[in-house]
């Protein structure tokens, strides 16, 4: 869903900055937007797990513990998944500028940070919301994902057998290295890896994808996005772990069930136009063609 005409700053007017560490150049680029918010009197909030940008006037505040009007990543995709992760607001809208390997949800580059940050600030801008997923097992909840909830074995190298419920119907049974539930976001990612196809954000549904199932013993689904599945792990001394979105693990003990559904929050990013397809086709096409 798309967001037209936002409201960007409230009138708190604070934003949060989390980085890629280790990087002198997105340290740089990172002084550069600090530098544009603080000349508009904005306050700036510095996650110091993640940036080492020092200003008498910006404030050194954790992630976990920021209340901004939205949050500037400046990594790639898994900078955005650890961000997401830890903020204490999952809805809190992102401005994410790539310095990673393929960038899918970033929406800048480093060059162009300060220019697309400029436009932002004056409205000139859209927001793009995507959706969750939640999952647990039981009453215990895990934390949302944004991508995928991934079903692993514990065990490296082992097979897990699995029992596949859609609804409460018994739709499928086989044997897989994992399998997981992704969104239309998370098709791009590690579903598409393992062989799924792509979600367009239109499409009102969830992927179900194994990984890995010998002699295809299970099979890639698209369901709609108000089911729920649920994935019994069946063979008894076979522990498995739910890994939500590359970011936290889950023990899961044989014979447990792990249930995911559509998650009543989304998670939302700022974008200067409606560039799903641009960004498809110029970040996930092998750049050698």
């Amino acid at each position: 869903m798309i967001e037209h005409n936002p409201t960007i700053l409230s009138g708190r007017r604070a934003v949060g900055l989390v980085c890629k560490p280790g990087r002198p150049e997105t340290e740089q680029v990172a002084r550069e937007l600090v530098d544009m918010l603080l000349s508009r009197n904005i306050r700036v909030l510095v996650d110091p797990g993640s940036c080492h940008v020092v200003h008498e006037r910006t404030e050194q505040v954790d992630i976990r513990d920021m209340d901004v009007d939205f949050v500037i990543t400046i990594g790639g995709d898994g900078t955005i998944l650890y961000t997401l992760a830890h903020l204490r607001r999952r809805n809190t809208p992102l401005f994410c500028v790539n310095k990673g390997t393929v960038g899918f949800m970033t929406e800048s580059d480093l060059t162009d940070a300060a220019a697309a940050l400029c436009k932002i600030l004056d409205g000139e801008c859209v927001i793009e919301s995507a959706v969750n997923i939640a999952s647990g097992v039981g009453e215990r909840e895990f934390d949302n994902a944004l991508n995928e909830v991934y079903v692993v074995s514990a065990v490296p190298g082992r097979l897990l057998t699995f029992n596949v419920f859609l609804d409460g119907v018994h739709i499928d049974y086989g044997r897989a290295d994992g399998a997981m539930l992704a969104t239309p976001t998370g098709s791009t990612a590690y579903a598409l890896a393992a062989g799924g196809s792509v979600l367009t954000p239109n499409v009102h549904g969830l992927i179900f994808v194994p990984v890995c199932p010998p002699r295809f013993e299970l099979k890639s689904l698209v369901i709609p996005d108000d089911s729920l599945l649920e994935l019994e792990l069946a063979k008894p001394g076979a522990p498995g772990l739910a890994v939500i979105d590359g970011q936290t693990r889950h023990e899961v003990h044989p014979r447990e069930t792990v249930w995911m559904r559509k998650a009543q929050g989304v998670s939302r990013f700022i974008r200067l136009s409606d560039n799903y397809y641009h960004r498809l086709r110029t970040r996930l096409v092998p750049r050698t063609l």
